[in-house]
């Protein structure tokens, strides 16, 4: 086997607080477990960070902020990707080069480029540079992608059970791109040699059949609309008047709304500044106490100077107690400068001073607290204002805003939703005018050769009867005739068109071909991922629908397909299973298993 192909090894959600990983070896992987545990989740975990644009939005994955994602090439190399679980670019680290530089590869394909995931794994196994079919009518191809293999390679719960074709994902558009990349995977040979073909005007025949579809999925939005045109259009006018009434009543109240805040921020102010006030005489007030206090003081001190001073003035002469000096003998000018008089006469005028200015300062003072009353009353006036324009604000006027507001959004919604259906009407009536220039433009220019594409018979043969053998093999129901109607781009087994069976068995037959692709691929030595998830294959036993489904219940295939799996995928391939339902015992030691058991308390609870 010359060709390389890719291995799973770990994935890996890590945020700031915990980290969450599952690891996966060669041959058969098995997630099985209760639901609601994040095994889906898994799948397109894988998927996401294989090129997918956008990772669900699960409650779980809010702790998280990276994906870690490794990979083996069957060459030798490992490598591990990063991601932000937001998406965007990634990041690549060659696990067996401590020395090496970080990679950073775009998220969107650049054609023969490896500084992008998609052009660096198709790369690894050989498929770098190829080209598929994009139109058979005008011979144009497109760079492959890794996109145009993932969906092969991982098969998501939803896609296991379509009735649509496993090589197709049923849309118009992708058909031609989905079979050639089958095409390239099942012979080898891509289309870069194909020439657009000239034409002298324009393939009018799958631009019709592209307007047809759309047609009717937006006649399908009309009827859940439910209205003609004619009545959308009275509505809308209806509509429109009532909006302009309501504008007008909502700008009168929203008026009343802002005088009022204003009236409340000016009563705001004024209530500030008188509480100022009444702050600033309440400290003069204080200030002015302590004056007072001062004055008394020095009046006390100079009313004993001035009694003091009188009595010495007044006291009889008498002889001095030392000397026996009489009283004219004495001499006390000479010993003494002071003026007993002039000192009672300073003191007596200073006691007058101090009254006044007493006098005066209890005026002052009588005047702050009359300020101070009327200021208390100003106050108290203004707060009685206050609470008086808030209540009409929060009990009146602002409900009626709100109420107004909310009727006029109503009514502007109602007004979106009719308009849509009105833009509905107009799309129909484009796309009608649009397709009846296409008809005679068709019948005017015919119509010319298209290129041939699909599979080889021989090839789409040999598939077939590798697809019969596997199912054989897994004891499915029936002959197992199969053989690939190119009509249908399906699979027709024993005579039934496989997308007609139950869901349950269309399951199973899709894996079935997902599986023989990859043998397919590796037993002719072609290129391929290298790796197959398979999410609910045996969906006819965990959730049978119809009578075929029911069928199912109480045979071996379900045993048949893991002891297949075991005996035929070991270290050259890898398979992944997601399951609700355990493998059956008797293969447990030959395969990995991971069980979630939706318990806190016992085992694994989840993936996250």
């Amino acid at each position: 086997m010359s060709n390389n192909y890719l291995q799973l090894r770990r994935i890996a959600f890590s945020g700031p607080k915990k980290t969450s990983e599952m690891t996966f070896s060669d041959g058969v992987n098995v997630v099985c477990g209760a639901s609601d545990t994040g095994k889906s989740f898994l799948a397109e975990s894988i998927d996401f960070m294989l090129g997918g644009s956008e990772l669900k939005d699960i409650p779980e994955r809010t702790a998280f902020g990276e994906i870690q994602f490794e990979l083996n090439v069957t060459s030798g190399e490992k490598w591990r990707f990063y991601r932000a679980t937001s998406g965007g670019n990634f990041m690549a680290d060659n696990l067996l080069d401590d020395d090496a530089e970080r990679k950073v590869l775009k998220e969107k394909h650049v054609h023969d480029k490896t500084d992008n995931l998609s052009g660096f794994l198709l790369e690894k196994i050989g498929l770098l540079g190829k080209r598929i079919l994009r139109s058979k009518v005008k011979g144009t191809t497109q760079s492959l992608s890794f996109r145009n293999l993932a969906r092969l390679a991982i098969v998501q719960e939803g896609e296991i059970q379509q009735a649509g074709s496993p090589f197709w994902g049923g849309q118009v558009i992708q058909k031609s791109p989905d079979l050639a990349t089958i095409k390239l995977l099942l012979t080898g040979v891509d289309d870069s040699n194909v020439v657009e073909t000239t034409r002298g005007g324009i393939d009018g025949t799958k631009q019709i059949e592209l307007i047809d579809e759309l047609l009717a999925d937006i006649r399908h939005e009309i009827a859940d609309v439910g209205e003609e045109e004619v009545d959308l259009k009275d509505q809308i006018s209806r509509v429109d008047t009532t909006i302009e009434q309501r504008r007008e009543s909502l700008n009168s109240v929203q008026a009343q709304l802002d005088s009022l805040l204003a009236q409340r921020r000016e009563l705001v102010d004024t209530r500030t500044g008188i509480q100022d006030r009444l702050d600033e005489i309440a400290d003069l007030l204080t200030r002015f106490d302590l004056l007072l206090e001062h004055y008394a003081v020095d009046t006390e001190r100079l009313t004993a100077i001035q009694e003091s001073g009188a009595m010495f003035a007044h006291v009889e002469p008498v002889p001095c107690p030392l000397c026996g000096a009489s009283p004219e003998a004495q001499q006390h000018d000479a010993a003494c400068d002071g003026d007993v008089e002039a000192i009672i006469q300073a003191a007596s005028a200073e006691i007058e001073k101090i009254a006044r200015l007493r006098g005066e300062l209890q005026g002052t003072v009588a005047d702050l607290k009359s300020e101070a009353t009327a200021q208390e009353q100003e106050l108290a006036n203004k707060n009685e204002e206050y609470e008086n324009v808030n209540n009409q604000i929060q009990e009146t006027v602002a409900p009626t805003v709100s109420e107004e507001r909310a009727s006029f959004s109503e009514l502007v919604e109602k007004r979106a939703e009719v308009q849509k259906g009105l833009d509905l009407y107009a799309r129909v009536l484009k796309l009608e005018e649009r397709r009846v220039s296409l008809e005679q433009y068709e019948g005017e220019e015919g119509t010319s050769g298209v290129i041939v594409s699909g599979l080889p018979d021989s090839i789409a043969h040999d598939f077939s009867l590798r697809v019969s053998k596997l199912l054989k093999a897994w004891e499915f129901p029936g002959d197992c005739l199969v053989h690939f109607d190119k009509e249908s781009t399906d699979f027709v087994i024993d005579g039934k068109p496989r997308g007609s069976r139950g869901k349950g068995l269309r399951a199973i037959t899709h894996a079935a071909v997902t599986i023989a692709l990859l043998e397919y691929c590796q037993e002719n030595d072609l290129p391929h991922p290298g790796f197959v998830v398979l999410d609910s294959p045996l969906l006819a036993y965990f959730k049978p629908e119809g009578d075929e489904d029911h069928q199912l219940q109480g045979t071996n295939l379900k045993e048949r397909f893991y002891f297949y799996l075991v005996d035929h995928h070991s270290t050259d391939s890898q398979i992944v299973i997601v399951e609700n339902q355990h493998p059956p015992d008797s293969v447990l030691d030959r395969l990995r298993m991971t069980v979630f058991t939706g318990n806190p308390n016992e085992g694994r609870e989840g993936f996250l």
